[in-house]
């Protein structure tokens, strides 16, 4: 009985601590085609878009585009603002991105030109940390499904769980 009282706390921990460590993957825009500059100033903004998620460390930002007319530029704050192409922190060009957000905080991101950020080809999101996204839980939103990268961290993260599970259930119970 005692074994019980101990395990059934710890359980619940180690439960609530995978649960929260599942990474999400979110399609840039909502749609394939959602990377490149607006065509009209009717159109939402993807860092309207970026507003209605709930980012957390650990989560993938995939960015599909035409490698041959777009490519894709991490920023600092200031370079974001200005559209100022030139020096950024990061810069890719395979037509897919899959950017994992690593930190709180922002992440600025536009196209590789001065004109398609000036036209509007360009996205911030905010990482919260974990306590700061319980209140914005309720509001989660569907997200457009996405075709899994190539290894996936989130696979391993069930199958350590299924283990943990399993190797508690058969401690307590001796199976």
């Amino acid at each position: 009985m005692a074994t019980s009282l101990v395990f059934l706390p710890c359980f619940a921990f180690i439960s609530l601590l995978f649960a929260c460590s599942h990474a999400a993957e979110y399609l840039v825009g909502g749609s394939v085609d959602a990377w490149k500059a607006p065509s009209s100033h009717g159109r939402l903004s993807l860092s309207d878009w970026a507003k209605k998620q709930n980012f957390r460390i650990g989560d993938y930002l995939i960015f599909k585009y035409d490698p041959k007319v777009h490519s894709l530029l991490e920023l600092n704050e200031e370079d974001y603002q200005n559209c100022t192409t030139s020096r950024p922190i990061k810069k890719f060009r395979e037509g897919y991105t899959s950017y994992q957000l690593h930190r709180t905080g922002r992440f600025h991101f536009t196209g590789g030109t001065d004109e398609h950020c000036f036209y509007g080809q360009k996205l911030f999101v905010e990482v919260m940390a974990a306590e700061d996204l319980a209140e914005f839980e309720p509001a989660m939103t569907t997200l457009a499904p996405v075709a899994p990268p190539e290894t996936s961290k989130a696979n391993g993260l069930r199958v350590g769980f299924i283990g943990c599970v399993t190797l508690m259930m058969s401690a307590l119970f001796g199976i």
